[in-house]
């Protein structure tokens, strides 16, 4: 039986505490009750049934009962994209978690069209995975990063993932069907660039650090139809080698 689901950043025996917009959700938008089974999980690849014991002012606790514990993928998934517009970028957050990637970094590049202003801006999108992976049953959010330029990027990557294949995208004659590359069980980064395509420089830059040039398709694509594209492709493959 699937329960309503909720995140809730530490889940341990024998009580948890849900606060905010989780508790929120559950009390004034679900209507559920002392009694009521819901599903918890963290994020971190635990989840958990539990019950509802008491719903007081904007804090509910609950009974944890049954705990589960899921082993993150040997493979990481990372995601290094063009900010892209408003809720076009919203979109791209949330499709990428339903399909299982494990980070994603939002760049400037040269040709970036608007670097967002919120200084909350990766709460939102936090916010934004966290739902994504409610409404699909992922126990894994993705780490989302603030916004910096390609330069830190890559430095932060090839820290962070150092035996990692690097891919960016590519029209050019040079690149190959991403379908026709190897995958070998690396970490895989997959740069995505703005509309307007990456610079010479910026190219250069990646060729330098072991970027592969690759093409989706034929056509010019937007930021996040690229970016789903990768992630449907890198998961794909992932996900067919653990079988």
């Amino acid at each position: 039986m699937n329960f309503h689901r909720f995140y809730c950043e530490v889940i341990n025996r024998p009580v948890a505490e849900l606060s905010g917009a989780e508790a929120r959700h559950l009390a004034q938008v679900l209507r559920l009750k002392a009694g009521d089974k819901v599903e918890l999980f963290d994020g971190r690849g635990t989840a958990a049934v539990a019950t509802i014991k008491n719903l007081s002012g904007k804090k509910v606790t609950l009974q944890v009962e049954d705990v589960k514990v899921f082993e993150k993928p040997a493979q990481q998934i990372i995601l290094a994209v063009s900010v892209a517009k408003g809720e076009r970028f919203d979109w791209l957050i949330e499709k990428c978690t339903e399909l299982g990637v494990n980070r994603i970094i939002p760049v400037l590049f040269e040709r970036t069209v608007k670097q967002p202003k919120n200084p909350k801006i990766v709460e939102r999108w936090s916010n934004i995975a966290i739902a994504a992976a409610k409404q699909c049953r992922r126990v894994f959010l993705p780490q989302i990063y603030k916004v910096v330029t390609l330069t830190e990027a890559i430095e932060i990557l090839k820290k962070d993932y150092p035996q990692a294949q690097l891919l960016f995208g590519s029209l050019s004659e040079n690149s190959k069907p991403v379908l026709q590359c190897s995958f070998t069980g690396k970490d895989m980064i997959a740069f995505v660039g703005p509309e307007g395509g990456l610079t010479d420089e910026e190219e250069n830059l990646l060729r330098q650090n072991g970027a592969k040039e690759v093409r989706l398709a034929d056509t010019v694509l937007r930021v996040e139809t690229a970016a789903v594209a990768f992630a449907s492709v890198l998961t794909m493959q992932r996900d067919a080698q653990s079988l």
